[in-house]
């Protein structure tokens, strides 16, 4: 009866305390969007990892020691090379306007993946 009463008031405060997940990063996230022409190119599907991997790690290195997340969309390709890639982006201490301008700046410039280098044909954000 004890065990049952117990697991019981668990189950509930566990349901409490999952029932608003990620508010956090809803209110302090900047969501880009990017065109990008990746070399050599893959495919969608052999570039998803790359991709991640470079605007963590460009992110990374301008905000060192800090928690950053970056949750990509799939990819989509154009017949020219070219790829769409979505991003909403939030780092631990910094104003998403600040986070935005950063990466905006990315434009024009080479971010590097695993294996791609990424040329950031464009890049827009987002914030509020």
């Amino acid at each position: 009866m004890f065990f049952a009463k117990t697991l019981v008031a668990l189950i509930a405060s566990a349901t409490i305390a999952v029932a608003n997940p990620v508010s956090r990063q809803a209110s302090n996230s900047t969501t880009c969007f990017f065109i990008m022409t990746p070399t050599p190119d893959l495919g969608p599907d052999g570039l998803q990892t790359d991709i991640n991997y470079a605007i963590g790690h460009t992110l990374g290195e301008h905000y060192p020691n800090t928690i950053l997340e970056d949750d990509n969309a799939p990819l989509f390709r154009h017949n020219d090379g070219t790829y769409d890639v979505e991003s909403v982006i939030s780092v631990q201490g910094q104003a998403p306007g600040d986070v935005g301008n950063y990466v905006e700046s990315w434009a024009g410039t080479t971010i590097d993946g695993i294996v791609a280098e990424w040329a950031v044909d464009a890049a827009d954000c987002v914030w509020q």
